[in-house]
């Protein structure tokens, strides 16, 4: 019996909450939900039953804290908990962040050569006496005198907007509500762009604010009425305009405003066109875009700007369908590109002036190269970032005409790490329908591969967002226990570029649960584990992936994390009221209307399979009252019913009360959660003797 069993063996379980059949209709007929009235927050039944569950979890959570303490303090022990970040120059002075010893949040401070730092903004200052605390987006005056940031309190990702006179130190308040993420100035600094998110919390309005007034009105520019589009701004690298972005996940709208008239009218660059999508760079002439038209991986064209087209553009590099770019940076002279090559990460450097393409060199395959921030149109150089399992991840700066690399700063790993006492590589698992689906590990070099070894696998698989292998100082207490750590870069994911993506989505998306499955059989057929010996692990999305794959194989792992898990997914993806659910179709497919959508959601949503009379592993979910992106219900209801079905559940469930979607705020209370993590993944496949 595992640590974990035995533990929650001797503690009574939660009682069952009541059940209160709802008839849930839909194209396959009508579903009996009897747990849907915890949807309801307001009912005081739902807090007695959230409460009932963090009374139990932490009961449970007791019994493992000698461990949980030991490994935060091995986290502690690692991590250079005094660092700062590298200088970076914007126009006359040189900014940077910084942490101190006991700091929970960052500290901003800039500079000018030669004279003294001064702090910007005090995270830990504006934290002070709040539970939760989050900045969100920041914008700087052109001139630097203004600082404009949001601040999130609660975790609902709604943010109050402040603004800062840095010369006289004076805050004031923008007179603001329902604002999200994206903020910006105009040229000379009267007038803020701010975004407000509509009740689904779907950004879709952008607004202007003039400074020079005490207006408590701000000037709407632009309105998204499509439910399916979410809007984002930015400012061109020349910081000449505006760019207001509309975007869903099939397609994409740009528009212009020139920041030397900030009043007039947005232009747009391309209308939406379904299956079209595209960003841009403006320059003063040429604009370059992103797109992928005619281009499934996308490539990069170049437009004149004034009656911009795609007939008018012309390709800047040949397109190689086996490349997937990501995003593309502009410069006076070059052009960066980051994109991905059999899966990683990698910088491409084109010169403008001879077409020269220069591949950026790596030092380990299984590695990602990153662009850092880079604000100047007019530079001679690149700033990077490289990682990989073994390597910390160090910044980089490459000289754009010699391609001489010069390490800015390395990542300190204090203690006695070194990464020859590891060993990183990538596997790749045949898939049951003969893709082949990569697999990054991490262990102890001197690891065997004898079926002996506990692993905790990871997945995603959604939104094609990649997995990608870097360094984490944390997984080292995991490694340093035997412990095998696992990436599965499953379908659905952009690892592998677009198809990757679209293989593991709508009528397609069983391939993400099914690969992440078959990569834990996988491992065991290779040698390095086997079933019973495997903790998964996934959050949000991830936390559907490894809520489905249990359902498929409940005897395969032994024990699963779930962080936020989207686990209800055909009754929120049938609910057009719930928050983002219109423009989730598009990711997801819309049950209400397809009929082969509906079957394939109502085969894989963990909640509705739950397997009874079968015996679970140990289950450890994790929610947020606040949280915008996965209802708090999801894993609430999920819980009750393995609780009500299952053979002996051996689950709990952590609400945070202050906290959104991605749980508690401030570096300390982050490395607690994952060190608790830790712990119930060690107690999962460990009996208590051996803890």
């Amino acid at each position: 019996m595992s640590a974990i069993e035995k533990i929650m063996s001797t503690i009574p379980p939660v009682d069952h909450p009541i059940k209160i059949p709802v008839v849930l209709s839909g194209l396959g007929g009508d579903r009996i939900d009897n747990y849907y009235w915890l949807n309801d927050i307001e009912n005081p039944e739902t807090i007695k039953y959230i409460g009932a569950e963090n009374r139990y979890a932490r009961e449970v959570l007791e019994q493992l804290e000698p461990l949980r303490a030991k490994i935060y303090e091995e986290f502690l022990s690692r991590i250079e908990l005094a660092d700062s970040s590298v200088p970076q120059r914007k126009t006359t002075y040189w900014y940077y962040s910084k942490t101190s010893q006991d700091s929970q949040y960052e500290i901003h401070l800039r500079f000018l050569e030669g004279q003294e730092h001064q702090v910007i903004l005090d995270e830990n200052e504006l934290a002070k006496d709040l539970e939760y605390f989050a900045l969100g987006s920041t914008a700087l005056s052109e001139d630097e005198n203004l600082l404009a940031y949001g601040v999130d309190t609660d975790g609902s990702e709604e943010f109050k907007i402040y603004l800062i006179d840095l010369t006289t130190k004076a805050t004031l308040e923008i007179p603001v509500s329902g604002a999200t993420y994206g903020l910006e100035f105009d040229r000379d600094g009267t007038r803020l762009f701010w975004i407000e998110s509509d009740e689904t919390t779907r950004p879709y309005r952008v607004w202007s604010y003039d400074l020079t007034t005490a207006s408590t009105h701000s000037d709407l520019i632009f309105y998204e009425s499509d439910e399916s589009f979410a809007v984002s701004i930015a400012k061109s690298k020349d910081n000449r305009f505006l760019m207001v972005e509309t975007n869903s996940t099939t397609s994409s709208e740009a528009h212009l405003l020139d920041l030397d008239d900030p009043h007039g009218a947005l232009q747009v660059f391309v209308p939406r066109t379904p299956g079209l999508e595209y960003s841009i760079e403006p320059t003063s002439d040429q604009v370059y875009i992103l797109s992928n038209h005619n281009a499934e991986n996308f490539k990069i064209s170049v437009s004149p700007r004034v009656n911009a087209s795609f007939d008018s553009a012309t390709d800047l590099v040949e397109y190689d369908p086996s490349v997937k770019i990501e995003s593309i940076e502009i410069f006076s002279g070059y052009v960066a590109i980051e994109e991905r090559r059999d899966g990683f990460e990698r910088i491409r450097l084109v010169n403008l002036a001879t077409d020269e393409q220069y591949l950026i060199p790596v030092d380990e395959v299984g590695s990602t190269l990153e662009l850092d921030s880079n604000p100047h149109f007019d530079t001679g150089v690149l700033r990077y970032s490289y990682t990989s399992m073994l390597c910390p991840r160090s910044i980089r700066e490459i000289k754009l005409d010699t391609h001489e690399v010069t390490v800015l700063k390395n990542a300190i790993v204090k203690g006695s790490f070194s990464p020859d006492n590891y060993q990183s590589q990538v596997v790749t698992i045949d898939a049951r329908d003969g893709t082949q689906i990569p697999v990054s590990i991490l262990s102890r070099r001197n690891t065997e591969l004898n079926q002996q070894n506990p692993v905790l696998l990871y997945g995603y698989g959604s939104y094609e967002l990649s997995m990608d292998p870097g360094f984490s100082s944390l997984r080292l207490s995991l490694c340093d226990r035997g412990f095998v750590f696992a990436i599965a870069h499953v379908r659905g994911g952009g690892e592998l570029g677009r198809k990757w993506y679209l293989d593991g989505k709508l009528e397609l998306k069983h391939n993400t649960f099914n690969d992440f499955v078959d990569a834990a059989l996988g491992l065991c057929h290779l040698g390095w584990t086997h079933p019973g010996m495997i903790v998964s692990w996934g959050g949000s999305a991830g936390g559907m992936l490894v809520g489905a794959a249990l359902n498929q194989r409940p005897d395969l792992f032994a024990g699963v994390i779930a962080e936020v898990p989207f686990v209800d997914c055909l009754t929120t993806i049938s609910d057009p009221t719930i928050p983002l659910t219109i423009a989730e179709w598009q990711e997801w497919g819309n049950p209400l209307d397809n009929w082969e959508i509906y079957q394939e959601m109502a085969s894989y949503t963990p909640y509705d399979n739950i397997v009874p009379d079968i015996q679970y592993p140990p289950i450890f979910a994790t929610s947020g009252l606040n949280d915008p992106r996965v209802s708090y219900f999801e894993p609430t209801k999920w819980i009750a019913k393995i609780r009500e079905i299952t053979t002996n559940p051996q689950v709990m469930l952590w609400t945070e009360s202050e906290g959104g979607h991605f749980g508690s705020s401030g570096r300390f209370n982050e490395w607690e959660v994952v060190s608790r993590l830790f712990a119930f993944a060690i107690a999962c496949v460990f009996d208590q003797e051996s803890l």
